[in-house]
């Protein structure tokens, strides 16, 4: 008889064991599915860009030091005009988005200071430049912890600046332009067509990837394929990629997000 119950009480653990486990869905939150890096922060330290996941928020605080180009001649205000232009870029891309049916809460803390040395700066406002663009140094070798992480951006109008900070905060994000270079090898010697080479540096990616009005692009659409990527950046430590190019033989990797 005691056998009998013994059996009886073990089956009943068994079906409430196995009930317990059929109730917790596979990859319950972001954090259990894409961390894995020790503590509570990655990045920091020297670099400007840190993260946190937890659950399903990620967080993200960035330090930019601005310095102003000695061309410009503003004010105090006029100069503070121009760094709120680029927080607005920043935060941008804060947000709620759905991947794979479940949604993502993205949080940007920026911390912003000003320096006068240009060699302490991480966020540089210069002149326009009929060959130079706004850009990222040290993108190319991108991991959270770089020191590298610089931002140059050409002052413009407010909108300009507002829409390239938030195209140049994806790179120091980990993600990769989405463009095709063509554009760009075209500027350099004006009756010289290098577009070929700078498209076969880094292609274009597909509007199936990134939009035509793709963050990654220029443009303002930040998509839940964008943040999946970002996901996969700081998992891996790796700078995403839209499609195969010259980054790839630099530790650059084209999002596992389309290998799915």
């Amino acid at each position: 008889m005691r056998r009998k119950h013994m059996r009886f009480l073990a089956a009943v653990l068994a079906a409430a064991l196995l009930t317990f486990l059929c109730a917790i869905p596979a990859g319950a939150s972001f954090e259990s599915e894409y961390k894995s890096y020790r503590g509570e922060w990655a990045g920091g330290g020297r670099s400007p860009i840190k993260m946190k996941l937890v659950e399903d928020t990620i967080t993200f605080v960035y330090s930019p030091v601005f310095y102003f180009d000695s061309g410009f001649h503003l004010t105090e205000q006029g100069k503070a005009a121009i760094i709120d232009e680029c927080l607005a870029g920043f935060r941008q891309w804060e947000g709620i988005y759905e991947i794979g049916g479940r949604e993502l809460t993205v949080v940007v803390d920026v911390h912003p200071a000003t320096s006068a040395s240009k060699l302490g700066s991480n966020v540089r406002i210069l002149p326009l430049n009929p060959i130079l663009t706004s850009m990222v140094w040290g993108t190319s070798f991108w991991k959270p912890s770089s020191p590298f992480l610089r931002m140059e951006l050409r002052n413009s109008s407010p909108q300009y600046l507002t829409r390239v900070a938030m195209h140049e905060f994806g790179h120091i994000l980990g993600l990769s332009d989405a463009y095709g270079y063509g554009q760009h090898f075209r500027r350099v010697i004006p009756f010289l067509d290098l577009g070929w080479l700078g498209d076969w540096l880094l292609p274009e990616a597909p509007p199936d990837r990134a939009p035509e009005d793709g963050v990654m692009r220029g443009g303002w659409d930040i998509t839940p394929t964008d943040i999946e990527m970002l996901l996969w950046a700081w998992k891996n430590n790796r700078f995403q990629l839209y499609v195969k190019s010259i980054s790839t033989w630099v530790g650059g990797q084209v999002s596992p997000v389309f290998s799915k």
